[in-house]
């Protein structure tokens, strides 16, 4: 009976994660959270907040996210080019997991910790957008953060219109743009 309810519960949270709309905004008391607006068919707003329709979790600032630290230079100039989707659906138990333990840092083009262009330019958008190929307006990065630290760590998922999926940093990208600055200075 334990093993038949160990393998229910494997199963259930082993699903992919529906297409929920996804904010990180800021409230009424200037506190950052991340909205779900979910379908009605969508179990993403009812694993994390018991609420069928909406959630809204509080979003802690992170250390490094205030003032002009290289991580979020590399953030902010790479979206795109090395934090790539993986094109892999996220399971439902992992964001889940991440979501409730609050311990997480979220990113797109409307973000306030933006210092490298201007907020939502152009150039931004179409960097963030490159992350979903079904035409997200908006697409949110969600990155590990820090419990030593309360700095931002690894890049973890993007939230598309058609769905959650992991994301890689892929330092190949910055690897070749250095060989090929040093090549051009010699």
């Amino acid at each position: 009976m334990r093993n038949i309810l160990k393998l229910g519960l494997a199963f259930i949270f082993s699903f992919n994660i529906t297409a929920a709309t996804v904010e990180s905004t800021w409230n009424d008391q200037y506190r950052k959270e991340l909205s779900l607006y979910c379908a009605e068919d969508d179990i993403l707003c009812q694993d994390v907040c018991n609420d069928t329709l909406v959630c809204k979790i509080p979003e802690e600032t992170c250390h490094n996210c205030i003032g002009t630290s290289i991580t979020l230079t590399y953030i902010f100039n790479y979206m795109g080019k090395a934090y790539l989707n993986t094109g892999v659906e996220a399971l439902n138990g992992d964001v889940v997991e991440l979501l409730k333990s609050g311990e997480f840092v979220t990113f797109s083009s409307r973000s306030i910790y933006n210092h490298v262009d201007n907020f939502n330019s152009m150039t931004l958008r179409s960097n963030f957008r490159k992350l979903c190929s079904d035409g997200t307006r908006y697409p949110v990065v969600m990155f590990n953060r820090s419990q030593e630290n309360q700095s931002v760590s690894d890049v973890r998922f993007v939230f598309c219109d058609a769905g959650v999926y992991e994301m890689e940093f892929s330092n190949d990208l910055l690897i070749n743009y250095d060989q090929s600055l040093e090549e051009s200075l010699y």
